[in-house]
């Protein structure tokens, strides 16, 4: 029962940050949401209910590594669409590689112009219902796997699949053919704006990613005296950080 709650919990937070990125634009600050928490929500809810405040904040400790990955993960997708114009599926699986050596590798290492955001509601015309059932069924298997591996080998592993790329994995290639479709239904050539769109999404990753890390400090720090109140705070935390490094990037790129 409990894998079953997990899967549809994780399906439910997973979709709704994906929709959230979906009619958000600029794209850049959509693929924040990329690196939303959403695993982590699901996951940590459910693990201070039934295994409390010490076993979340080794998973959150172990979180920090695995959103270090993920950004590393967003910078990789990123490069391979722009340098290499890669699809946005190709870049994913290398990178996923990318991210399971990162994060494993820190885990075993160190523990033993301007712009105005928008929604952009007609975006929502375009996405089909499998697409949401894609992405329900990815963020639902996520939360499932990140539990089973916390059960098998402890939070201080599991933790690090909280950062894992649910959400943006479910969504590049989406964001691709969305926006290539687009285009060509102007008459124009769509290929190199879906892939473009795509590498948008995957920097607004990385600096989701990074915030992601500032997620898992405070449930760390603050799980064994509170639980909701450690899930209230690195929720904030990670929109703070997360819309503050964009807005940062965004400046130094106008005046660079």
């Amino acid at each position: 029962m409990e894998y079953i709650i997990r899967f549809l919990l994780g399906g439910v937070v997973v979709s709704a940050f994906a929709l959230l990125g979906d009619v958000l634009r600029p794209k850049s600050f959509a693929g924040l949401f990329g690196a939303a928490p959403s695993v982590a929500l699901a996951t940590l809810g459910i693990t201070l209910l039934t295994k409390g405040g010490q076993y979340a904040a080794v998973e959150g400790r172990s979180m920090i590594i695995g959103s270090l990955a993920l950004a590393a993960y967003s910078f990789l997708v990123c490069q391979l669409l722009i340098r290499f114009r890669s699809t946005a599926l190709a870049a994913s699986v290398p990178a996923v590689i990318a991210w399971l050596a990162v994060a494993l590798g820190f885990r075993y290492a160190l523990l033993g112009a301007k712009m105005t955001v928008r929604f952009k509601w007609s975006a929502l015309k375009q996405i089909r219902w499998y697409e949401h059932a894609i992405r329900f069924v990815l963020g639902g298997l996520t939360t499932v796997v990140a539990g089973l591996i916390a059960d098998e080998f402890g939070p201080t592993t599991g933790g690090l699949f909280l950062a894992f790329p649910a959400i943006f994995g479910a969504s590049s290639t989406l964001i691709e053919k969305h926006e290539r479709k687009r285009k060509e239904a102007k008459g124009l050539q769509g290929k190199g704006r879906g892939r473009e769109a795509a590498a948008l999404d995957a920097a607004g990753a990385a600096w989701g990613a990074i915030a992601l890390g500032v997620f898992g400090l405070c449930v760390w720090l603050i799980a064994p005296a509170s639980s909701i109140g450690s899930l209230c705070a690195a929720t904030i935390s990670w929109i703070v950080v997360a819309i503050s490094g964009w807005e940062l990037r965004r400046r130094l790129r106008r005046t660079g």
